[in-house]
């Protein structure tokens, strides 16, 4: 297996007629789950080869996009490594590892959280510590987590959900084993599979944030679901102990109202069920792999819907049973896999009265959640429009197609906030703008009203912001005199 550049193919296609999977039903599945969520990518294999695998345009099997608590599955496997080699022990008191990050107060309770605790969500958190909670700290992130309360009877028999409980297994795996999980990744598993440029986000103190921030592809989820499908093993060698990874997938803890749905319950880092095993990020990265069939998927998206895991057992099962795929259905399927956009404004292009009324001045905003201070317009021809922007106090470049993905390089040297895709038209007196960053689950739209009170607003696929309410955030715009 030849590993590309950039976020390539890892694993070979299946043949055609060697599916197991009836390609009718696996069309049936992706199209339920575009009425579900917003797809952005999506790899299926079968017996670890490809059947399925696209990209919703502009996004791309080739750009990794951060995943969010997908993340903890790389956690759990370098604590399979620790635990393999005597390094760390599962009933271990967590501060055994910790007494030089503790604040001078802290909850005593603290000392009957263990590494099995941490494992589980078990800690007796009292709040969830996510990425926002922890990227608002400049410093000390151990120390501040450790500084929250507990509750005592949690510990141990409650399960709460919080990534301080896989920042703080990254810290500790790092200590006992003299490097940082994404470098013990790297040497011992993703080399291995030929997957050698995979990022993760890490914490002031260099330690990988465990919970969230690693960067994959579709294809890169659904190949380390494929390593846990395998029991560790790849290519003949045993990467993770495959008693560990037996341990990390079996159903632990009851998920709390999750009761019905094909995952209900929580393992080690993992989220598990009765036929399926599943890693699932915030606004829709999911690793679903079955348990007696040899079928995994990966997926990303910009989605708060939980139905995702439902949906993909719910066809798969059904496609196993369904009789051998005609040659109209595959063709049905790959014609779809050759065809996936997400929907652009609807439009024309920026009318000549609006543009010579706005050309060369500055459009400013009002409070608007992207901190943009003013946007400037300019036509480049062939339905081209240049957008100069003062982003955050930045001032920045960017081309938008009318009706077309244009992709925008903001960032070179950060892995973080590379790729913009902007698509415009104008239509209804409206100019519309949607910003795709693709190697993220966001997606947004601007809309520019610029008759009778002037007015803009922006509206997110997916958010964080006020308990996630993705519904449109009006703003004033003014024309530069």
């Amino acid at each position: 297996m030849a590993a590309k550049n950039r976020g390539g193919k890892v694993m070979e296609r299946k043949k055609a007629g060697e599916e197991m999977l009836n390609a009718g039903i696996l069309l049936e599945m992706i199209k339920e789950l575009e009425q579900e969520a917003e797809l952005h990518s999506i790899c299926v294999l079968e017996e670890g080869k490809t059947v399925f695998e696209g990209a919703w345009a502009p996004y791309s099997l080739k750009v990794p996009q951060m995943m969010h608590s997908l993340s903890k599955t790389g956690t759990s496997l370098c604590v399979g490594m620790a635990v393999s080699e005597g390094k760390l022990f599962l009933d271990d008191y967590m501060l055994d590892y910790l007494r030089d990050e503790l604040p001078v107060t802290y909850d005593t309770t603290l000392e009957k959280i263990t590494i099995r605790d941490l494992l589980t969500m078990q800690a007796g958190s009292t709040f969830c510590a996510n990425n926002v909670w922890f990227t608002r700290l400049t410093k000390d992130w151990e120390t501040m987590w450790l500084g929250q309360k507990r509750n005592a009877d949690e510990i141990g028999n409650g399960f709460h959900y919080d990534s301080g409980c896989s920042y703080t297994l990254s810290v500790i795996v790092s200590k006992v084993m003299g490097k940082t999980c994404l470098e013990l990744l790297k040497e011992r598993v993703f080399s291995k599979m030929d997957l050698p440029e995979i990022n993760w986000l890490s914490s002031p103190e260099g330690y990988n944030t465990g919970g969230w921030g690693m960067y994959l592809t579709a294809p890169w989820i659904a190949a380390l679901g494929w390593l846990i499908k395998q029991n560790g093993m790849w290519n003949g060698e045993q990467l993770v102990s495959a008693e560990w990874i037996s341990d990390m997938v079996k159903p632990r803890v009851q998920i709390p109202e999750a009761a019905g749905h094909a995952i209900d319950s929580y393992g080690y880092q993992v989220k598990t069920g009765e036929k399926i095993f599943a890693a699932e990020g915030a606004f829709g990265q999911f690793m679903i792999g079955f348990r007696e069939i040899p079928v995994v998927i990966g997926i990303t998206s910009g989605t708060a819907s939980e139905k995702i895991a439902d949906i993909c057992q719910k066809y798969i099962l059904k496609a196993v049973e369904a009789p051998k795929s005609t040659e109209e259905e595959r063709t049905a399927l790959r014609k779809k896999e050759a065809d996936l956009c997400l929907p652009m404004p609807d439009g024309e292009d920026v009318p000549e009265e609006l543009y010579w009324k706005v050309k060369g001045r500055k459009i400013f905003f009002g409070v608007n959640p992207r901190n943009v201070r003013w946007v400037k317009l300019d036509k480049l021809g062939d339905g081209m429009l240049r957008i100069t922007a003062d982003l955050q106090g930045e001032e920045k470049e960017l081309t938008a197609g009318l009706k077309k993905w244009v992709r925008n390089d903001l960032y070179p040297d950060d892995f973080r906030k590379e790729y913009h895709c902007l698509s415009f038209a104008y239509s209804d007196e409206k100019l519309v703008i949607a910003d795709s960053m693709i190697n993220t689950s966001y997606r947004e739209v601007y809309t520019l009203d610029f008759h009778g009170k002037m007015r803009g607003a922006w509206q997110p696929n997916v958010t964080y912001l006020d308990n996630n309410d993705c519904s449109p955030r009006e703003f004033d715009i003014n024309i530069e005199k």
